[in-house]
Order: structure tokens, then sequence, then C-alpha cells
């Protein structure tokens, strides 16, 4: 699974420049909300592009539909913080255990002292000695 963030302020890509699908909705999203009839670029037309204006225009929903749409909205972008809280959290995991292994070989070597391993590896001196106490 992979996630793609885009911010939207910073695409900035004109009309005329603009080529992949992904470009072009990612200009949908970007400006859709004020974009005037008058002014649809030409690939608003394709099919698959209409099927998702339509879908996400709320104005032609009861306030019942846009309450519920608020609330899956709301939802999603929940489920979406906790996923990256979890990648964080999992990266952390995983540059912890680098660095206990790092430190591992390094005493294992026996030739730097625990506060040249410390400054080596990015940690504190009782970090190293710690882990020393364990092996």
């Amino acid at each position: 699974m992979s996630f793609i963030t885009v911010e939207l302020a910073k695409f900035n890509k004109q009309v005329a420049d603009i080529e992949t699908d992904l470009e072009k909705l990612v200009y949908t999203m970007k400006t859709l909300h004020k974009t005037e009839p008058t002014q649809y670029p030409d690939f608003w037309n394709e099919e698959w592009l209409k099927r998702a204006i339509d879908e996400l225009d709320t104005r032609k929903m009861t306030s019942e539909e846009r309450a519920y749409f608020a609330r899956i909205t709301a939802a999603n972008a929940e489920a979406v913080k906790a996923e990256k809280q979890k990648i964080q959290e999992a990266r952390e995991a995983e540059n912890l255990l680098v660095k206990v292994e790092t430190v591992k070989n390094l005493l294992a070597l026996g030739i730097l002292t625990t506060d040249q391993i410390a400054k080596t590896v990015g940690v504190s001196a009782d970090f190293v000695s710690q882990i020393s106490r364990d092996m």
C-alpha cells in the first residue's frame, strides 16, 4: 500500500500545461469550487472526471446526504491521521532497532569507547551503557 500526499496550495499548473490524469484530478480538486461554468477546461468533459465531479457535487445533495457526506469525510480524515501515526511509530521503532544493532556491532568490535559509539550512532552514552549491560 502506498499513500500519495498532494498539497493543493503548491499545485500551480495552468490548464495548458496539464497532461496526466493525476494532474487533471488535482487541478479539479483545487479549482472546482471557484470555477465559473464558462471557464471549464476541456478535460472536464472526460467521462471519468465528469463522474468524479458529479459524485462530489454536494449542491445536489439533500441536507441528510450532506450531513452523511461530512461524517464520512471526517471519518476518512481521522483514518488517514491514524494511519500516518502508525507509519511514524513504525519508522521510529525501525530507527531504534537500527541504532541498537549498530551499537551492539560497535561494542563487539571493542575498539571504541562508550562516548565515541554514542557520538557515532547519535545516541546518549547511557543508551550505549544500557545495551552493553544487556549484552
